[in-house]
C-alpha cells in the first residue's frame, strides 16, 4: 500500500480481485486490494490525477469531480468508479466501463445517493482498473462532502461614509418609513416552521432571495395569527453607494442542514488538515479577501469586490460565490466544485446625501428607493450619462416635467393648478417651505393631482438633494406678469394661464449658485424667438442662466427671495 497525492495506492494480479466478467458488485465492496509488485511493472498503469476533496452537492453544479490516468498509450483497460460511505458500503457508480490508456480520465459525482443529496460526512471514492493482461490496480481517495452556506451579506465600503442604506415609504399600503437594515440587506435564513437556514424541509438547497422590485414598500410577513410585520427571514434590498466606491461585503455562514432523513443535521466543517475559503466574481471582477479566512459553520468573513460604477446608475450585479479548499500550511487553493450566485441591485450617486437643517427620523437615513428608481428610469429615457450634478439636475427636472418621448405623463401624472386644468387656482398641496409631504406626493400623487410652484420647487429641491446635490435653495420670485408658458401637465403653451389673468403672485424655484443659475420643473418657457406668441418651443429650465430665465418667463425684472430647503416627511 502507497500514497500518492492523497490517494491510496494498492496493486494485484486479476485473481486477487476480478477478472473482466466477473461480478463487479465483488470487486466494490472489496477492500483496497494488496499483493506482489506493488509499484512495479505493469502495476504502474493507474496513476492519480486531480480529483476532489471537499464538496457539497448543493451547490449550482456541486458534486465531486474524479479524475485519473492510464499509461500504455491505446491499450484497453476496463475501469469502475465507485463511492464508498464510512461503514465500506457502495451508495453510487459514477462509472464502470472500457477506457484507453495514454490519457487522463475525469468522471463526475453528482454528489446524490438513489436520487437524494448526499449527507454531509465522509465517503471514500475508489477507482479500479484492470489492464488488458488481467493486471488490477486501485486507487481510493478520501472525499468529505460539507454544506457550505450563506445566511446573510450585509453591504458596506473600504472608506467610511460611502454607503447608505436606502428607504421606503409605506407598509401595506400606510405611511411608514423603513430604512434597510445595515447588518443584513442580503438575508436567508428559516422561517417560521422551516428546520434549517440553509435547507428547505424536504433537503432541497434554500433559494436565494430575489432582488426585492418595489420602490414604496419594503418586504412585509403576515403571521399566521395577523397583523404584518417586515419581513425578518428572507429579503434582498437594494443598495446604494457614492460612485466609484470600493464595495465591502461581510459574509456569514449558515450553521445546519437538513439530511435526506428529513432531520436536521450540522454541515460536516471544518475538516481536519484542510482550509475552506470563499471567494466571489462579477462581471466586474473578483470579490476576494486580504486575508484569506477559513470558514466555519457561523463565521464572518469580509470581501472586497470591484468598484461600483462611476456614474449615478442602477446595476444588477449577480455574484457568483466559489469555494477553495487546500491543505493546512499549503499555498495553493483547488477549487470546490459549484457555486451559489446571490443578485444586488446597486444604485450609485454621486455624493452623500444632502438634508434639511435638524431633519430627524428614519427617513433621513438615506436616499429613498423610488427617488432613485425615478432618476434612473429618466436619466435612462432622456439618455443623459449621469457624470455630474448638472447631468442629475438635468435628468430630474426634465424627467419630473415629462411629456417627451416615453415620458408621457409628468412624475406621478400631476398637473399645474390652474382653471385649464380644473384646480383651485394655484394652492400648495404638498406643503410649504417648511416641510414637503414627499411620501403622500410619490404614492400617486394622494393630496389630489394637482400642484403649484411650491409643491414641485420644494419636491425637487429634497429629491435631488437625497440624491447628492449640494447647496440647493429655494428662490421665490416676486409678482410678474408672465409671457408663454407650459404649465407641468398641461397640454401646451398659453398666454392665459388663469382665464383673463395671466401672471403670478410669487413663483418658487431651485438654484445651486444663489440665483446666478436656477431650475424649475413647474413649467417650460418659449425659446421659439417669440415668447409672447402661441405656440411655443419648449425650453426645459436645467441650470438656466437666470437673466435668460427671466427674459423668457415674464415683462420686467423680477424679484427673488432665497429660502432653505425644507424637510420631509
Amino acid at each position: 500500500m502507497t500514497r500518492r497525492n492523497g490517494w491510496r495506492v494498492a496493486a494485484c494480479s486479476a485473481a486477487a480481485l476480478w477478472i473482466a466478467g466477473s461480478s463487479i458488485a465483488a470487486a466494490q465492496s472489496s477492500p483496497p486490494p494488496s499483493g506482489p509488485g506493488v509499484g512495479t511493472g505493469p502495476t504502474l498503469f493507474l496513476q492519480p490525477d486531480a480529483t476532489s476533496r471537499i464538496c457539497d452537492p448543493k451547490l449550482d453544479g456541486g458534486g465531486a469531480e474524479i479524475g485519473y490516468s492510464l499509461t500504455a498509450s491505446h491499450k484497453p483497460y476496463q475501469v469502475v468508479v465507485t463511492v464508498l460511505d464510512s461503514l465500506g458500503n457502495v451508495v453510487a457508480t459514477p462509472f464502470q466501463g472500457p477506457r484507453l490508456g495514454g490519457a487522463s480520465h475525469h468522471h463526475f459525482w453528482d454528489a446524490k445517493i438513489g436520487g437524494l443529496w448526499a449527507d454531509p460526512g465522509t465517503y471514500t471514492i475508489r477507482v479500479v482498473a484492470t489492464d488488458w493482461r488481467g493486471s488490477v490496480r486501485t486507487l481510493d481517495r478520501e472525499l468529505t462532502v460539507v454544506r457550505l452556506g450563506i445566511k446573510s451579506i450585509a453591504a458596506g465600503s473600504t472608506v467610511a461614509n460611502n454607503e447608505w442604506q436606502t428607504v421606503y415609504f409605506r407598509k401595506n399600503g400606510n405611511y411608514a418609513f423603513y430604512a434597510t437594515p445595515a447588518t443584513n440587506e442580503w438575508l436567508s435564513r428559516a422561517e417560521t416552521g422551516d428546520l434549517s437556514e440553509l435547507d428547505l424541509n424536504n433537503g432541497d438547497p434554500r433559494p436565494a432571495p430575489a432582488i426585492w422590485n418595489k420602490t414604496d414598500e419594503p418586504a412585509l410577513e403576515f403571521p399566521p395569527g395577523g397583523g404584518v410585520n417586515y419581513e425578518n427571514d428572507w429579503h434582498n434590498y437594494p443598495l446604494c453607494y457614492r460612485v466609484g466606491a470600493v464595495p465591502e461585503f461581510t459574509i456569514t455562514m449558515g450553521v445546519n442542514s437538513v439530511r435526506s432523513s428529513g432531520a436536521l443535521g450540522g454541515c460536516r466543517y471544518p475538516v481536519a488538515g484542510w482550509e475552506i475559503q470563499i471567494v466571489g466574481s462579477d462581471g466586474m471582477g473578483s470579490w476576494t479577501s486580504a486575508t484569506p479566512t477559513s470558514l466555519t459553520p457561523g463565521g464572518v468573513v469580509k470581501l472586497v469586490g470591484p468598484p461600483v460604477a462611476t456614474n449615478a446608475e442602477r446595476h444588477d450585479r449577480p455574484i457568483a460565490w466559489h469555494y477553495e479548499c487546500r491543505p493546512v500550511g499549503a499555498t495553493t487553493w483547488e477549487r470546490v466544485p459549484g457555486k451559489f450566485v446571490t443578485d444586488h441591485r446597486i444604485y450609485t450617486i454621486l455624493d452623500k446625501p444632502y438634508w434639511a437643517s435638524g431633519g430627524t427620523g428614519t427617513q433621513y437615513s438615506g436616499p429613498w428607493i423610488e427617488v432613485l428608481d425615478y432618476l434612473h428610469d429618466w436619466a435612462d429615457e432622456l439618455g443623459i450619462t449621469l457624470n455630474t450634478s448638472d447631468d442629475v439636475v438635468e435628468a430630474l427636472v426634465k424627467g419630473y416635467f415629462g411629456q417627451q418621448g416615453n415620458l408621457l405623463t409628468a412624475i406621478e401624472d400631476v398637473h399645474y393648478d390652474c382653471p385649464s386644468e380644473g384646480g383651485d387656482g394655484g394652492a400648495t398641496h404638498y406643503g410649504g417651505t417648511g416641510t414637503v409631504h414627499l411620501s403622500k406626493f410619490l404614492n400617486n400623487h394622494d393630496l389630489g393631482q394637482y400642484v403649484n410652484c411650491t409643491d414641485c420647487a420644494t419636491t425637487t429641491a429634497v429629491m435631488l438633494s437625497m440624491l447628492g446635490t449640494p447647496s440647493l435653495e429655494l428662490d421665490q420670485l416676486g409678482s410678474m406678469q408672465l409671457r408663454a408658458i407650459w404649465g407641468i401637465g398641461c397640454d401646451d403653451y398659453t398666454l392665459d394661464l388663469w382665464g383673463g389673468s395671466h401672471g403670478f403672485s410669487y413663483h418658487h424655484i431651485i438654484t445651486r449658485d444663489h440665483g446666478v443659475n436656477i431650475s424649475d420643473a413647474c413649467l417650460c418657457v418659449d425659446e421659439d424667438g417669440n415668447p409672447d406668441a402661441t405656440p411655443g418651443t419648449p425650453g426645459y429650465n436645467n441650470d438656466r442662466d437666470w437673466n435668460n430665465y427671466e427674459a423668457l418667463l415674464a415683462h420686467g425684472n423680477v424679484s427673488q427671495l432665497f429660502q432653505k430647503i425644507p424637510k420631509v416627511d
